[in-house]
């Protein structure tokens, strides 16, 4: 009672002191032939030409928001391509004046894809205080240097800040730098883009880096360990739980800072794990991986979790979240969206992205007590990811390795020809789809039950004491290569590895 009391007090203070706040804009601007510009606060000025929306702002004021038609778009050197626009279409600026410039600190930063289609890339980072931050991006070897005013959005303790760029050549190094409204650089890094065509995409798959103990270092090993096994690693797909409790920003700030030089350079994108939508590790705080990664959303309710989709090639990535329904794991718009994005991708492969497993040895996939979830996403989600051929669904939450064969919409495992190749089995042109979990990257090791169906699964493995897991999988056009490594974080050595792989039809 006392915490909802102080939010409703905060917030009507805000709506107060803040003039960007008010619902009447300070300005408007009409554009012949096009849009209508509504500017709320003062210190910024607005034209818009040939599709562009130009901005100049005052010393000490900043934009906070831009829209367009309720969706948040990025300025990039003062300046955002509209694209389709109309008369009735309306454009929001939202101005705000800094009243301090504070001296902090930059913590929980990531890069991750924003809209695979417009090439745009984002970074997100927390700060304590909301300031005026901005991005310098510089592509190499050129030197053309792009601007782009992040914004600052109160989180749940914090302030998390966003930044967005568009339109990057494809295979092309960026250096960035984040400062200050001080002018003072807070962090530097490079990324290298998505090449147009690439002939291979690799990318690691970890998942549940939660742990009191650690928190971090534990990943930091497996990602300095993956650098040895591959040439490159063009993204990182994270099937939840990051944190043990998502509502602590202290664990995502001790996290991400042990693994800050990998994710700030590295696309990383992030699956909702129940750490995040589980009361327990909550506190009723909502938007968890929301306010840790920037992505263009489909409308969609936020508060337990998020789904998205985006491509890398020649693979459309699909990340689901099993925590928008307590009773069939994904709720039915969820579904919906998911039957439209499937239907609507032309790439070759389709890879799936979920936290809560549909099938696995552990207890939330297996024991008859824990594997509810589990059981309703076969009958909901099974039929959909069959019918639209997935290839491969990543998984988590049970803390185990586990490899299923190919498994139709009625979960059967189906019977596959496999061919092996410089020691690696492959199942070739498999009609349903694999699932996979690679173990947990931090130290909460868990084994199989005693319940789990061996029929499913073509490998399972527990992790022993001190040893954690991580995959590598690497897509080329008519194969998929993937490696499980399993390290052993206390004497810092490998301790097994497993490879397997998927083969397309020729055909």
């Amino acid at each position: 009672m006392h915490k909802k009391l102080l939010v409703v007090i905060s917030l009507f203070a805000l709506l107060i002191s803040c003039t960007a706040c008010t619902g009447r804009a300070t300005q408007v601007i009409q554009t012949p032939n096009g849009p209508e510009i509504q500017i709320y606060g003062d210190g910024v000025d607005a034209t818009f030409e040939n599709g562009v929306l130009k901005l100049n702002k005052a010393e000490n004021s900043f934009i906070s928001d831009i829209s367009v038609d309720g969706e948040r778009v990025w300025a990039v050197n003062d300046s955002c391509k509209i694209g389709n626009y109309t008369p009735e279409t309306e454009i929001r600026v939202t101005a705000e004046t800094l009243s301090e410039k504070p001296e902090q600190e930059i913590t929980s930063l990531l890069l991750s894809f924003y809209d695979s289609a417009q090439n745009a890339y984002s970074l997100t980072w927390h700060s304590e205080k909301q300031d005026a931050f901005q991005v310098v991006f510089t592509e190499n070897p050129t030197g053309a240097q792009y601007t782009v005013d992040a914004f600052s959005d109160e989180a749940s303790e914090d302030y998390v800040n966003r930044a967005v760029i568009y339109d990057l050549k494809a295979g092309t190094e960026y250096s960035y730098t984040i400062l200050n409204s001080s002018g003072e650089e807070k962090y530097s890094a490079s990324f290298t883009t998505a090449e147009a065509s690439p002939e291979s995409v690799t990318f690691l798959h970890v998942s549940d880096t939660q742990d009191e103990e650690y928190n971090g270092a534990v990943w930091e090993k497996l990602m300095a360990d993956a650098q040895t096994h591959t040439e490159k690693i063009d993204l990182i797909m994270h099937t939840g739980d990051m944190v043990q409790y998502g509502n602590q920003e202290a664990l995502w700030t001790q996290m991400l800072s042990h693994v800050r030089k990998y994710v700030s350079s590295i696309p990383i994108m992030l699956v909702s794990g129940n750490h995040s939508y589980w009361p327990d590790y909550t506190d009723s705080t909502d938007d968890i991986e929301y306010n840790h990664t920037t992505v263009k959303l489909p409308k969609q309710n936020t508060e337990n979790g998020q789904y998205y989709s985006f491509d890398y090639g020649d693979i459309h990535f699909v990340v689901l979240s099993s925590g928008d329904s307590s009773k069939k794991g994904v709720g039915k718009e969820q579904l919906a969206w998911l039957e439209n994005d499937l239907a609507s991708t032309e790439k070759s492969w389709i890879i799936v992205s979920i936290h809560n497993p549909l099938y696995s040895p552990g207890k939330y996939g297996s024991s008859e007590d824990r594997n509810g979830v589990a059981l309703a996403l076969r009958e909901s989600l099974a039929p959909v990811l069959n019918q639209y051929d997935v290839d491969l669904v990543l998984q988590g939450h049970d803390h185990v390795f586990a490899l299923t064969y190919p498994m139709d919409a009625n979960s059967t495992p189906l019977q596959t020809k496999t061919v092996t190749e410089n020691g690696c089995t492959y199942f070739e042109a498999p009609t349903a789809p694999v699932y996979l979990m690679s173990g947990a990257a931090g130290n909460q090791n868990r084994g199989v039950v005693d319940e789990y169906n061996p029929a499913f699964f073509a490998k399972t493995k527990a992790l022993e004491d001190n040893t954690a897991g991580y995959s590598v999988i690497t897509v080329t056009k008519e194969k998929l290569t993937a490696t499980y490594y399993e390290y052993d974080y206390a004497n810092n050595k490998p301790v097994s590895e497993y490879s397997w792989g998927i083969i397309k039809d020729a055909a």
